[in-house]
């Protein structure tokens, strides 16, 4: 590979949230060259390449391609949020159709489609954010160290995967486990409330911020939108109960607010007892 070719891959990498290298430490021989400086030297032929910085916050506020949208990119945006999918009538036709759709760049880097897991015919419906690096390897949602203290957090109001119904807001995982992008969650509602739709919850606990914010319709923090249930409509004969709550891999990295969580699982359990 020539000089721009390199610079071209590293620019491609950093954009699909490459944030590690292979090896721990750099071979003896090995010596530093700064990146970003290599990145920012014109060439004859090209335009100087925006900063390693730059592109970073450029691409965590943007889908996955870092160039500008081509027409037909656009095209697959515009499609995605206008997907009239009031043909599809069973869990098992909303899954093909994901699986067949296109429009979503997520899917070119993401290793299996993540649909959901649990008791389709539960009352209670969790929804998640998206899927992590274990959860993308094996095809199901919460698989991982945070679907290990989900499982934990169930069977503390006595309910397990049997009890419940588990999806996540987007099917595929974003590269880096990167928060997901307004533009992806737009892009993927129509299937999402489909979803919702076919599935019928009772009652619907949303974790983690992006889903409480996607399911709500609102832009404040997890933290003030949790423990309260509002109700939804999301194209159902009556609106759906909405619990938002925090994350399990959020109270992984801060156990601290365990407290928090445990008490809008009594809520949860509060508020399938009395509608028993």
């Amino acid at each position: 590979m020539d000089r721009e070719q390199l610079k071209e891959a590293l620019a491609w990498q950093i954009a699909i949230g490459a944030d590690a290298t292979l090896l721990d430490t750099p071979p003896a021989d090995y010596t530093a060259i700064a990146l970003s400086r290599c990145l920012q030297t014109p060439s004859p032929q090209t335009q100087p390449a925006p900063p390693i910085s730059e592109l970073r916050e450029t691409v965590a506020d943007m889908p996955l391609a870092t160039a500008p949208a081509s027409p037909s990119k656009q095209t697959a945006i515009t499609t995605g949020m206008s997907q009239d999918l009031s043909h599809i009538e069973s869990l098992d036709e909303l899954k093909q159709a994901l699986a067949t759709f296109d429009g979503c760049a997520l899917k070119q880097t993401a290793s299996n489609l993540v649909f959901a897991d649990g008791n389709p015919e539960a009352e209670i419906m969790l929804i998640g954010e998206a899927p992590g690096r274990d959860e993308d390897r094996v095809g199901l949602p919460f698989v991982g160290a945070a679907g290990q203290l989900l499982d934990k957090m169930l069977h503390a109001i006595g309910l397990d995967r049997t009890s419940v119904y588990i999806c996540n807001i987007l099917p595929w995982r974003p590269p880096g486990n990167r928060t997901p992008t307004v533009e992806e969650t737009q892009m993927l509602w129509p299937f999402l409330q489909r979803h919702i739709q076919l599935k019928s919850p009772r009652i619907i606990m949303a974790l983690g911020g992006s889903s409480a914010k996607l399911l709500l319709d609102e832009t404040t923090g997890i933290l003030k939108l949790r423990g309260r249930i509002v109700e939804r409509d999301f194209g159902l004969e009556a609106p759906v109960p909405v619990l938002p709550s925090l994350h399990p891999a959020y109270l992984l990295r801060s156990p601290g607010q365990k407290r928090l969580s445990y008490q809008d699982l009594l809520q949860l359990q509060q508020f399938m007892s009395d509608k028993i």
